[in-house]
């Protein structure tokens, strides 16, 4: 088993609001992702950034690369003890007006092909939802 969750929704904003929330995701994710400790910005070019962050289930270095023609985030681990791997956060339109798909996809594999049970599938459901809540505030 490895840890891969993805999680899709509609979110009734526009697409500039949700890329706007993701990119304030980087620089403050306690506001997204459930039971941040600490987040620091270690680096920053124009590709995207160096983060370090910590929950309390996991503590990660990604580095995150920002497409905006494609509205697509992608944070890619570094040196992490048991997993290589990223998550992608992606904005695609919708058939409706004002509304776009949000899309949280966690594609993790342990490292030396040890089996992992971590189930991170209602990370991704909240993160996602929490988004979609603060875009639908807007």
């Amino acid at each position: 088993i490895m840890p891969y969750a993805t999680f899709s929704t509609s979110v009734k904003a526009t697409e500039k609001t949700v890329w706007w929330l993701l990119l304030d995701k980087i620089e403050n994710p306690g506001k997204y992702v459930p039971n941040v400790i600490r987040n620091q910005i270690l680096e920053r070019s124009d590709a995207g950034v160096i983060r370090k962050m910590k929950t309390s289930a996991i503590e990660v270095t990604e580095r995150i690369n920002i497409d905006e023609q494609k509205k697509e985030i992608i944070f890619v681990l570094v040196d992490h003890p048991r997993y290589v791997g990223r998550v992608i956060n992606k904005i695609e339109p919708s058939d409706k007006k004002e509304e776009v798909i949000l899309t949280f996809t966690l594609d993790w594999k342990p490292k030396g092909g040890k089996k992992d049970t971590d189930n991170l599938s209602p990370v991704i459901r909240k993160a996602v939802l929490q988004t979609k809540e603060l875009a639908e505030k807007k």
